[in-house]
């Protein structure tokens, strides 16, 4: 009798080390939200030229299966271009960091009521949203102080002072986000954001108005313990300011992102008859899934092979499973999802 218990203790203990060898999993979606905004563009002054400029506040959230947020993160992109005269001011000069990427060059810890910067704020918000749900989100109020619509909990209100209108929004679509991309891990994985921008395609007046091109890509991405990929998702804003010759904010061109307008980017319908495969988000998705299926490191990432294959001066994938599903230029995509691994918590 005490052989067969001493057997059966064994073979449970066998049983609790092998359990306790293999790591949990469970399933998660990783999703992603960006809000939008060029009203602070503003006409030139008698002092000042005039701005162009975008704000663009991304939020990535990974939620467990409850709708729980169990990971966040938070930056904005503020692109500002002068225009003067109808030309374009100093275009190399342009600051295309993220607030997030300025910390304590963004300048805003002396106008601060708690004394903390741009970065240390969105980092104390993005620790409040830990744990809640999108319901949860949606019912934080606010109330207006100095122009700013600021938080009413007293406990958030100590820990971000900023104006949360568009952080709010930003994670409420990212929590709601129907692209959102479900993945099994376990504990220990990272999540990584990062924005690149890009004004470089904006141009002078001619027959047209000076025109400054907003443009940002974004990258979320989810690794685990060895930096390989789980998730991952990328989507693009190309916001247009227009300003004409007499200093005039004369238009503001910003519809979505392409991502989430789909179908309706019309890159299809507007690439030459036969050499586009599918919309933008869905090639977007094939890039992202053919990098989380291969788990690949922020290294091999950026050694995505490319060429100009059809000698029209872009330069698109080379390896025939990706090729077939995506036959964009992708090394901004790149870029920012191998960024995103490198600075993944």
């Amino acid at each position: 009798m005490k052989k067969i218990f001493a057997l059966v203790l064994a073979i449970a203990m066998v049983a609790t080390f092998a359990a306790c060898g293999e790591p949990a999993t469970a399933e998660y979606k990783l999703g992603m939200g960006i809000s939008v905004s060029l009203d602070s563009s503003a006409d030139a002054t008698a002092e000042k030229n005039a701005t162009a400029q975008a704000d663009a506040t991304v939020a990535t959230v990974v939620m467990d299966a409850d709708g729980k947020i169990v990971a966040a993160d938070l930056d904005c992109a503020q692109t500002k271009v002068q225009v003067k005269d109808g030309k374009i001011v100093d275009i190399d000069k342009v600051d295309l960091r993220t607030k997030k990427e300025k910390k304590e060059d963004y300048a805003m810890k002396g106008a601060s009521p708690i004394g903390k910067e741009w970065y240390e704020q969105a980092a104390a918000f993005v620790e409040k949203m830990i744990g809640k749900t999108v319901a949860d989100i949606e019912a934080i109020a606010t109330e207006e102080k100095n122009g700013h619509q600021v938080a009413t909990d007293a406990d958030l209100y100590a820990a971000c002072t900023m104006d949360i209108t568009a952080f709010k929004a930003a994670f409420i679509a990212a929590c709601k986000d129907d692209q959102a991309k479900t993945f099994t891990a376990a504990e220990g994985f990272k999540l990584g954001l990062d924005v690149e921008t890009n004004v470089a395609g904006s141009t002078d007046a001619g027959e047209k108005n000076a025109t400054a091109q907003l443009y940002s890509t974004f990258g979320a991405i989810v690794v685990d313990a060895d930096g390989k990929t789980i998730a991952a998702i990328v989507d693009e804003i190309q916001p247009k300011v227009e300003v004409d010759n007499a200093g005039k904010i004369a238009a503001k061109t910003f519809v979505n992102t392409k991502r989430s307008l789909k179908e309706d980017y019309n890159m299809v319908k507007f690439s030459p008859e036969g050499t586009c495969i599918a919309e933008w988000y869905v090639q977007a998705a094939d890039l992202t899934d053919y990098i989380a299926e291969k788990a690949m490191t922020a290294d091999e990432i950026k050694a995505i092979a490319t060429a100009d294959t059809r000698n029209d001066g872009y330069m698109r994938p080379t390896d025939a499973d990706l090729a077939a599903k995506c036959t964009m230029q992708i090394a901004g995509y790149q870029a920012v999802l191998a960024n995103a691994i490198g600075v993944a918590k």
